[in-house]
């Protein structure tokens, strides 16, 4: 199975856009799905599982609590003992000493642990009462933000699914592109799937045919494999859809290309010349077969896609993979 690296940009943005739902933020398209799936149900049993929730955070605080100060005390009482037992072990030296001077020397002794008892005893605690007051603070704020938290349960949960219907493009996307990373998730071990890779730039580059600056580039996802560097364009159309968009498509996978082969010139160089960069778009609602956009651009459908990644002859080492993988290094899109 190939190694995953990332989350894609349209999984992204929705996940960055949604509330907490029960007080957990959600992480995965899939718990997204689930969300949608069973929102009724969240919306009704929202303030009941909110109010739980926080009477769980409370009880665990005041149990924390108490169990800091009975650690506390039980040291306390431990260290009593030890410091008053060493006093008493003085005197009875005292009282068995004949000699002026070592009665005198252990009367120095008994007052200076006298004095110092308090500190010996006490001391010790400091952190665990620091812990206490800190612990103290959080379990107010706890009672104080109860009702607050309940009655905003439901608001959250209400703008989550607002978001996410206005943004339904979006989830559309995120579906299609989570069916080709599953897929392209069977492709041999030896092989990186990257989402979410962000290529940013200090300076700006352009696509020389229509001048167009480059300074940032989202793709995904790329494949980096004995067989190449892939770039997968996804779209959730039909074969029909994407010839009448031609112009788009080519435009938007040509600067994508440029961009990573930009990216590539200065970060590669170093170890070797770039490898090329092989375009694919995949249409998640079917194509007819041998499509292409032009003579760099393909166009496969879903089950044709691992063939077609594995068809080609293997150009790069072990060692160019593990190194292009650096390089082009994932970075979720915020």
């Amino acid at each position: 199975m190939a190694h995953l690296h990332g989350i894609s940009g349209s999984t992204r943005f929705l996940l960055d856009g949604t509330k907490p739902v029960h007080g957990r933020k959600m992480a995965t398209l899939a718990e997204i799905t689930e969300f949608l799936e069973h929102y009724p149900e969240l919306l009704a049993g929202a303030a009941s599982v909110e109010e739980k929730r926080q009477d769980e955070i409370i009880h665990a605080l005041e149990d924390r609590e108490a169990e800091l100060n009975r650690e506390m005390a039980e040291g306390i009482e431990q260290r009593t003992k030890d410091v008053y037992t060493s006093i008493l072990a003085i005197n009875d030296r005292i009282e068995a000493s004949e000699s002026f001077f070592v009665v005198l020397w252990l009367l120095i002794r008994f007052w200076g642990a006298n004095q110092i008892s308090g500190w010996r005893i006490h001391f010790p605690s400091t952190a665990v009462r620091w812990k206490l007051w800190k612990l103290k603070r959080e379990w107010e704020k706890a009672i104080a933000t109860r009702t607050c938290s309940v009655s905003s349960a439901s608001r959250d949960i209400t703008a989550t699914k607002q978001f996410l219907t206005k943004n339904s493009s979006y989830l559309i996307g995120a579906k299609a592109e989570q069916q080709v990373i599953d897929a392209l998730s069977q492709l041999p071990d030896d092989c990186h799937i990257m989402s979410g890779v962000n290529l940013r730039r200090f300076d700006t580059a352009y696509w020389w045919r229509k001048k167009d600056e480059i300074r940032f580039q989202q793709i995904d996802p790329v494949v980096i494999g004995p067989t190449g560097l892939f770039l997968i364009g996804t779209k959730n159309w039909s074969g029909a859809d994407i010839e009448l968009k031609t112009g788009d498509i080519k435009r938007q996978v040509k600067v994508a290309t440029h961009a990573l082969w930009v990216y590539m010139k200065d970060e590669y160089r170093f170890y070797e010349r770039n490898p090329k960069i092989r375009c694919v778009i995949v249409s998640t609602q079917g194509s007819h077969p041998d499509l292409k956009l032009d003579k760099d651009i393909d166009v496969i459908t879903l089950n044709r896609l691992i063939e077609y990644i594995t068809q080609w002859e293997k150009i790069l080492t072990p060692l160019n993979v593990e190194r292009l993988t650096h390089v082009i290094s994932f970075s979720e899109a915020r």
